[in-house]
């Protein structure tokens, strides 16, 4: 087929400029320019598809599939009338040859539409992730009934998990000393989407926190590194009040959580 035949379907959805978190102006993952269709083969693209710029591409991708309920064209419109094409690296990334979260449909070797696959759904879905993910949890059939248990309190930051966690910090918030129970979070060190079940239910990758920080930590705008050092992210400077300089981790990180701090870093874009 002739490539540049496939119309702009005028889809009238709603798609806010990426900017990054400094809020700059950043390349469009779903970009103004008039590209051209892609082949599968000859998608190419460095990294390895983790980071702001990928994560909003997912984002956005789910919500104009539920809101179309059909697969996403790789050409349309949005609510202003702009054109609007796929990112080559961001199709790269959720497609087959990469993270695999997303089909493509292809038409004479061309890739004219994309479908977010079930597990895409359930991250970015309407329905949250934590519903999402406690869903999966019950209808996966690999999973024994003691497990599942396990896993959906781990989820919730409750049962054995929590215990266990709050065990190696001695009850108390990991960074404040804080031992009120109400207002501690266990929170998964290597986000619950990027851990295996087994890294779920692993104290190690589980951090007490106050629920403020527990919040910073779990949408990444701070981290930790090797010696237990609070990291934050620029856009915090705007903040100032949330977290105090000097924080630190009051206990040096075990071998194993720095592995997994170090995962924390690199998915949340902090330099390592």
């Amino acid at each position: 087929m002739d490539e540049l035949s496939l119309p702009y379907e005028d889809l009238g959805i709603e798609l806010p400029d990426y900017k990054k978190e400094d809020g700059s102006a950043a390349s469009q993952p779903f970009s103004r320019s008039n590209h051209a269709l892609f082949r599968r083969k000859a998608l190419k693209s460095d990294g390895n598809g983790v980071g702001p710029r990928t994560e909003y591409f997912k984002k956005h991708l789910v919500s104009i599939f539920e809101q179309i309920g059909r697969p996403v064209p790789y050409r349309f419109k949005d609510h202003l009338g702009r054109k609007r094409s796929m990112d080559g690296g961001c199709l790269k990334f959720v497609g087959p040859d990469g993270q695999d979260i997303a089909e493509f449909v292809e038409q004479d070797g061309y890739i004219v539409a994309v479908t977010p696959k079930p597990v895409l759904i359930a991250q970015y879905g309407a329905m949250g992730p934590v519903a999402a993910d406690l869903e999966l949890l019950t209808k996966d059939t690999s999973l024994g009934e003691t497990q599942r248990k396990q896993l959906i309190d781990a989820r919730l930051g409750q049962g054995q998990f929590r215990s266990a966690v709050l065990v190696i910090w001695q009850g108390s918030c990991a960074v404040t000393s804080c031992n009120l129970p109400a207002v501690l979070r266990a929170s998964h060190i290597v986000a619950w989407r990027a851990a295996s079940h087994t890294e779920r239910l692993d104290p190690e990758n589980g951090l007490p926190l106050v629920a403020t920080l527990d919040a910073l930590f779990d949408t990444g705008l701070i981290s930790f590194n090797d010696q237990g050092e609070l990291l934050t992210k620029p856009s915090l400077q705007h903040h100032p009040n949330l977290v105090d300089p000097g924080m630190r981790l009051a206990r040096s990180p075990s071998s194993k959580m720095r592995a997994y701090l170090s995962r924390h870093r690199r998915y949340n874009g902090f330099e390592d």
